[in-house]
């Protein structure tokens, strides 16, 4: 059992290092991509805008479970990996631009609704993409 573990946690290690700078650099371009700053506003205290970005971070980290659990190679999941982040943002455009135009303003406001409502939509999207990039 000791050498099975021993030989798997490179491989652990790999996969999870890769995931985690993967989930780093899609929560930093999401919040550059908003016209809010979620991080600063969830330093002084928004709820709504922590709400927002939890719910899309869950919804990027759904369909990256599944695929790091089906993914051939490191490339593969980083990948599938990328389309994840960039439905998250599509998600967040459609919702923006065509349904609620004041979104962005009204999370910077705290209105938990709206960060509430984004967050949802995006963890809500994350397990519809996650059960179509299972083999």
């Amino acid at each position: 059992m000791l050498a099975q573990f021993t030989a798997a946690l490179p491989h652990f290690l790999a996969y999870f290092g890769a995931a985690l700078a993967l989930a780093v650099v899609f929560l930093l371009l999401y919040s550059r991509f908003t016209p809010h700053r979620e991080f600063e506003l969830i330093g002084q205290g928004n709820v709504a805008a922590a709400t927002q970005l939890g719910g899309t971070f869950l919804g990027f980290a759904v369909p990256m479970a599944l695929v790091i659990g089906n993914a051939v190679s490191i490339p593969d999941m980083l990948l599938w990996g990328a389309v994840a982040a960039a439905v998250q943002l599509l998600v967040f455009v459609a919702i923006s631009r065509i349904l609620f135009k004041a979104i962005s303003d009204r999370i910077a406001e705290g209105c938990m609704a709206s960060g509430l409502f984004v967050g949802s939509m995006g963890l809500g999207v994350g397990i519809l993409q996650a059960a179509c990039m299972v083999p």
